[in-house]
């Protein structure tokens, strides 16, 4: 199958090959945030200076949507202090000077590969699995991911737009999708791990399949790119490919990508592809889960893309809890002062921040030089329609961001504002140059602390 062809979004340009991950030094001092996903922030179970091992548990909650983090060097913890976040929000963050050892923690150093083939994993209980994926605190590897094993539970009831007449529509989950594609090229985590097909990761798909419970498993594998390893893969597991066009944006977002291969829509605002019976995860995140599964260990390294004016543009396998900072310096640095975003340069967020580590949620960087950051400007909508012509989710932008401007908050929900997905597509093509990402963010913002607080 190959899907390339639609009539909304943007063209942007093809994304260079992407060269396997060179794996960066641990640095002198990691900072491992408390939360690093969408959901509760777990709790410090260290005190500043007692020394810790690489996999010893730094944080952990009883919540069910939070995760336990490890440490991933070892060494001594310095302090507890607040850090930004992916997303610029002070997070609790557990500092520890790196001592060079890599010293595992006793019983995971003695750790036994668990799982060594595919055939073992699809004859384990799934609640098995789910079990050391939640142990070893497994992210969707991307900003405000959530807990992996969270998405891969079944919930306790139906969200409440699945009732029709008083009876829930459930739909078992019956397709597994690997997403090989990157949501925001340049920055492509995923497009450098095409060459990585491995047991690993064979184990990795294996067990998302197993504990899902889906019978249909398709890779979305990049049109144009060498997805050869990736193919041979799915051929010999009976596993599906399609080809996802890489430069037509942002047909490679999780909820169209559904839509693409299965040809259901997933609810908005609220809905998630478990709605429709799908589940959706990034190349490199089945690839953390076949690591967990056969070391025995949790992850403690993101595969993290450096993309943009940089001197030299690299993806990285990188520590967690590394300085962003670091790893551009690793990169050769911006080759000019301007604005870091972490994420792609469509989506992604400006970071101010050069000691924002690396977290679990983070896929990489897109570097702007001073004179390509777009200034926006305060001018009024020109009616042009560009941006009705772009939205990929078939809303009307312009009269959006009126609304949001005037602050017509409730308005603009009752004209579907909360189901933008933020693309960016909008912005791209104002001729006004209109900043209506921001205006659209702030609404959906207002909206919901309004309706928190009500």
């Amino acid at each position: 199958m190959k899907f390339s062809s639609w009539f909304k979004g943007i063209r942007l340009p093809r994304p260079p090959a992407a060269a396997p991950p060179v794996e960066l030094p641990a640095p002198e001092v990691v900072y491992i945030p408390l939360r690093q996903h969408r959901g509760a922030q777990a709790q410090p179970t260290v005190e500043p200076g007692q020394p810790v091992q690489m996999g010893q548990v730094v944080g952990a909650s009883e919540d069910f949507e939070s995760t336990t983090v490890q440490a991933t060097v070892s060494g001594t913890v310095k302090t507890i202090k607040d850090v930004s976040d992916p997303a610029g929000e002070p997070v609790p963050t557990v500092v520890i000077a790196n001592d060079g050892a890599d010293a595992w923690l006793d019983e995971l150093a003695e750790a036994g590969a668990p799982f060594s083939e595919a055939a073992a994993v699809v004859k384990t209980r799934p609640t098995r699995l789910l079990k050391r994926i939640r142990e070893a605190g497994l992210v969707r590897a991307e900003v405000q991911g959530r807990p992996l094993h969270v998405e891969l539970t079944p919930p306790l009831a139906p969200q409440s737009y699945l009732y029709m007449t008083g009876i829930p529509v459930m739909r078992p989950i019956d397709t597994l999708i690997i997403k090989a594609v990157d949501n925001d090229p340049p920055v492509s985590p995923n497009l450098a791990c095409l060459g990585m097909a491995d047991s690993q990761l064979e184990i990795g798909i294996s067990a998302l399949a197993r504990i899902s419970g889906a019978e249909r498993v398709v890779l979305a594998l990049p049109a144009g790119a060498d997805s050869a390893a990736l193919m041979a893969m799915a051929a010999a597991n009976e596993w599906e490919t399609a080809q996802i066009s890489q430069t037509h944006y942002p047909y490679t977002t999780v909820n169209l990508v559904v839509h693409s291969l299965t040809g259901r829509e997933v609810p908005t605002p609220y809905g998630e592809p478990r709605d429709v019976g799908v589940v959706i995860e990034p190349l490199i995140t089945a690839r953390d889960v076949g690591q967990v599964l056969t070391s025995g260990r949790p992850v403690v390294e993101r595969i993290f893309s450096v993309a943009g004016e940089v001197n030299r543009p690299q993806t990285f396998q990188v520590r967690l809890g590394t300085p962003i900072g670091e790893v551009l310096a690793a990169a050769g640095g911006p080759s000019e002062a301007g604005k870091v975003l972490v994420g792609g340069p469509m989506m992604g967020l400006a970071q101010f921040d050069p000691s924002a580590p690396v977290t679990r949620e983070t896929e990489g960087v897109f570097v702007q030089s001073a004179r390509n950051v777009e200034h926006f400007a305060d001018q009024p909508c020109i009616h042009c329609g560009r941006c009705v012509a772009a939205c990929p989710v078939n809303l009307l932008p312009s009269e959006l961001g009126k609304l949001c401007e005037y602050q017509q908050f409730e308005d603009a929900a009752e004209c579907d504002l909360l189901s933008c997905i933020e693309c960016g597509c909008c912005a791209y093509v104002c001729p006004a140059r209109r900043p209506m990402v921001h205006f659209l963010r702030h609404g959906k913002h207002e909206i919901l602390a309004g309706r928190m607080e009500s």
